[in-house]
């Protein structure tokens, strides 16, 4: 019964990192704030907050005026001072696309390396 807890409790994080991309680089780069969600509100939270292993949602906002892309699932894998690197778990097909095609169009002609679309690195 508690692992069933547990497991709900992965699947409805109540933090979501609220970020817009700053910088697509080796690694995308975003600049943003960690929120608690509960029920009636959001509150702005400390990174500090934040441990390693912890699972999140993430809403990342490209600088074209589009939609932003909901990761529905990342873990966090490292706080230092203010900035949070997190591993993408889980977002969609179509969002996948849509930040891969938007990285692509940021990228000089020819890339010489690949973007890493699963880990994100935040300051907050």
């Amino acid at each position: 019964m508690a692992i069933g807890k547990q497991k709900a409790c992965w699947a409805i994080p109540n933090l979501t990192i609220d970020c817009m991309l700053a910088r697509v680089h080796r690694q995308l780069e975003a600049d943003g704030c960690v929120l608690r969600i509960n029920e009636s509100s959001s509150q702005v939270a400390a990174p500090d907050q934040l441990a390693p292993g912890d699972f999140v949602k993430v809403r990342l906002w490209l600088d074209d005026d589009s939609a932003c892309i909901h990761i529905g699932l990342a873990e966090i894998r490292q706080v230092q001072n203010h900035w949070i690197t997190v591993e993408v778990i889980h977002v969609n097909r179509h969002e996948r696309a849509r930040l891969q095609r938007y990285v692509e169009s940021r990228q000089p002609i020819p890339a010489d390396k690949p973007v890493y679309l699963d880990h994100l690195l935040i300051r907050a």
